[in-house]
């Protein structure tokens, strides 16, 4: 999967270029995560970071924060306390509590080297906050009074420091890649350092940019050699799930994804990334556990550290609960979709609605139409809230059988598209509308027996996911078109080609269970029993009901 920063992770509005539309059995791109503006990364606060912290209660100890690794250079029993937290929040990507963590070591041992270090550390630039050169000077200060109180330390301290005199030297940005090849190359006269390869491999990455990235990098092969020694390392599993998502390898994180929520427990971002890999298998029961475990985390520490607002902490916490709920839908989990959405609504779509919280609420739309009340919900104003409030709608309508009513609901997302306000639903939005109205139509042909519109239907809307590249980190829509229009083939009679479109599906939604279950249908059809019986113990194993209860006018 391509770099996926905190502007990827939170799927806000980016134009993309428009992919070539696939052929009937050819397989999907590969899993892509589409790169988004930096102007959705952080929405402006009331006040600045520092004031914030100034008015916050000070930091608290937490147990369940995961792996430290690095020793602070001071006999003060707080100073080393604090040191380690702060390490360990870096690992977790909680940079704004690591400082405060790593200053309150610098108040109890304002001579500790290493406590000044971790500040100028936690203020440069992560796989998912780039560039901060708003930190540039604060850091290059910290990596100073580092530096001044280094003598006397070991090797491997020295080198810490070193470093991040390099990533903070003069200059208008942090030096990355300066700081990443001298970490590279004192990873390979330290090849028993974890500390050191470890900061090695989130160098190198954060220099990756939008790149594509291949198998086999010298980061990969840095973090899986800390983890055949220490496979409880919190930062080596962080980075590796996300180096696997990105070449799209994420089997090989599997052992560690299994890992990462057990031992840090309290961190939410840890107890988060591995729904990442669980996603990228088809673990999608997994992927929602593991979201709303994260959810919950993140309201115990907020709860008990009660630390100043933090913008990065508040939309990785939106990511969350879109994450949860897709992965719900993906299982046919209505009951955790529905009270995750609910959850989405009180915190992200009351107000004033940013248009990035609105995009991702699409999920608390789809929730709503497959398992809720959607019939029942007030029609919204926004006209992107009207077109998921009639995709919702036509959803419901098609639990129901009713075909004519769904096509109405297809209609009227049709009309929004080319009505006076259409300019309001923005490229994202437009995009999402076509498929809402595509699918509607697909559904409500399916219902009144006719195939061959069915089939055209769910071809348009599956042409636009794919040329919409929505990335899967999960995507905005929340199931793959592709199996639809398998459906639809099947249903039509022709299940050899329901087959090939289903295959298809599966390579980029591996263990779909409705896929699996269409697909046993198709094989049962073209007298594969074996492979028929197979695929339907998979979808049975991978939906939250009976999946031989849906019928083909809802896969």
């Amino acid at each position: 999967m391509r770099k996926l920063t905190i502007r990827a992770a939170l799927l806000a509005t980016a134009v993309l270029g428009a992919a070539a539309l696939p052929a009937e059995g050819v397989a999907d791109g590969a899993l892509q995560a589409p790169l988004l503006p930096a102007s959705y990364c952080v929405a402006p606060a009331g006040e600045t970071p520092q004031q914030a912290e100034a008015a916050a209660p000070a930091p608290v100890l937490m147990e369940g924060l995961g792996h430290a690794g690095i020793e602070a250079d001071s006999d003060d029993a707080d100073a080393r306390a604090w040191f380690a937290q702060g390490v360990r929040l870096i690992w977790a990507f909680d940079e704004a509590e690591a400082i405060r963590a790593f200053r309150q070591a610098q108040r109890a041992d304002p001579n500790c080297a290493l406590c000044h270090f971790g500040e100028a550390w936690a203020r440069g630039p992560t796989i998912n906050l780039q560039p901060r050169t708003d930190e540039l000077a604060a850091a290059r200060a910290a990596a100073g009074r580092a530096a001044a109180l280094a003598e006397g330390l070991g090797a491997r301290d020295r080198v810490l420091i070193e470093g991040m005199i390099l990533r903070t030297r003069a200059g208008a940005a942090f030096s990355n890649a300066a700081y990443a090849d001298y970490m590279e190359r004192a990873a390979e006269r330290m090849p028993d350092d974890d500390v050191i390869a470890v900061m090695a491999a989130d160098a190198r990455m954060v220099t990756w940019g939008d790149r594509r990235v291949r198998p086999g990098t010298r980061a990969q092969r840095l973090l899986e050699r800390v983890l055949a020694r220490n496979p409880d390392h919190s930062g080596a599993i962080h980075f590796y799930i996300h180096l696997t998502d990105w070449t799209d390898e994420q089997r090989l994180a599997e052992p560690y994804a299994e890992r990462l929520g057990r031992i840090a427990p309290a961190a939410s971002h840890l107890v988060h990334m591995p729904s990442h890999t669980f996603y990228g298998i088809g673990r999608y029961g997994d992927a929602a556990a593991a979201n709303v475990a994260a959810i919950a985390a993140d309201r115990a520490y907020l709860g008990n550290v009660r630390p100043p607002r933090s913008d990065y902490r508040y939309y990785l916490n939106r990511h969350n609960m879109q994450f949860a709920i897709n992965s719900a839908l993906a299982r046919g989990d209505g009951a955790t979709a529905l009270a995750v959405s609910d959850q989405y609504r009180g915190e992200y779509l009351a107000g004033e609605v940013e248009p990035a919280s609105r995009l991702l609420g699409s999920a608390t739309y789809y929730a709503r139409g497959l398992h809720g009340d959607a019939l029942a919900a007030p029609a919204p104003d926004q006209v992107f809230d009207k077109a998921m409030h009639h995709y919702a709608r036509g959803e419901a309508l098609a639990r129901r059988g009713e075909a004519a009513a769904v096509r109405a609901e297809a209609a009227a997302i049709a009309a929004l598209r080319t009505g006076t306000g259409a300019p309001a639903l923005g490229e994202r939005g437009a995009q999402l509308a076509e498929i809402f109205q595509r699918v509607l139509e697909g559904r409500s042909a399916m219902l009144a027996g006719d195939h061959r519109a069915a089939k055209a239907a769910y071809r348009a809307a599956m042409n636009r996911q794919l040329a919409a590249d929505f990335g899967f980190d999960p995507p905005l829509f929340w199931y793959s078109v592709r199996r639809s229009l398998a459906a639809a083939e099947l249903a039509g009679g022709n299940a050899r080609g329901a087959r090939e479109q289903l295959r298809a599906s599966l390579r980029r939604w591996p263990n779909d269970p409705l896929a699996l279950y269409a697909l046993s249908l198709a094989e049962r059809s073209l007298g594969r029993g074996a492979e028929a019986d197979a695929s339907l113990a998979r979808a049975r194993a991978g939906w939250a009901g009976e999946v031989t209860e849906m019928p083909l006018s809802r896969i």
